[in-house]
């Protein structure tokens, strides 16, 4: 009878914490993200704090990573086969990132940059500031300047120079992560049913 009670209170508790993940929102903290190139001696500066929140106030499970744990995690991670990667991606694909409704509810940015060429620096000052305000303008949550606001700056020296501050927090839910997974699953299966279809064909009538 004890077992009973036992198993039935862990079913409980798991499917608690299921419902739990579906109701969260995933909420990535970039925290005071300080990179320059402009000043030798000092090096990356930054917290990034992840959590799991409810009604997105009530937080309950998070994790905060320095850069030094960051560096850490990086080095442990296997290197990437960019070409096959690039053969698996396709373009519907990224289309799927719409489905996880991103929002961004705070993008401070401080930065200054500086190319070799003038003319690039320029180009590249005016592409960054308006590809900037367009993706805002699709994800931000409600726009208020407390919240909202960002600054590039050129700097004509003929060197590559930068300089980049930013604090940044980005929400999603996690009930849109699991679609979006569920779907690249199967489509994945899908994929791989094709092809082994299409490697059957040529044999197909082969004993006639």
């Amino acid at each position: 009878m004890i077992l009973v009670f036992i198993l039935l209170g862990l079913i409980a508790f798991i499917a608690s914490l299921i419902f739990l993940l579906l109701i969260s929102t995933l909420k990535i903290e970039i925290k005071d993200l300080n990179l320059s190139n402009m000043e030798k001696d000092k090096k990356a500066n930054y917290i990034i704090k992840i959590s799991l929140n409810l009604f997105n106030n009530i937080k309950w499970l998070w994790i905060s990573l320095n850069n030094k744990k960051v560096n850490k995690l990086i080095s442990k991670i296997p290197p990437i086969d960019i070409k096959k990667l690039e053969g698996d991606i396709k373009l519907k694909d990224i289309k799927l990132l719409e489905k996880l409704n991103i929002k961004i509810s705070k993008f401070k940015l401080y930065a200054i940059l500086g190319l070799q060429s003038p003319i690039i620096t320029a180009f590249s000052i005016a592409f960054l500031s308006s590809s900037i305000g367009i993706i805002l303008s699709h994800l931000t949550k409600k726009w208020t300047k407390e919240n909202y606001n960002y600054s590039i700056q050129p700097i004509y020296n003929n060197q590559n120079l930068y300089k980049i501050k930013l604090n940044c927090i980005i929400e999603l839910k996690i009930v849109h992560i699991i679609n979006v997974i569920y779907i690249l699953i199967k489509k994945g299966k899908s994929d791989k049913n094709e092809r082994t279809a299409s490697n059957r064909k040529p044999y197909a009538y082969s004993h006639e």
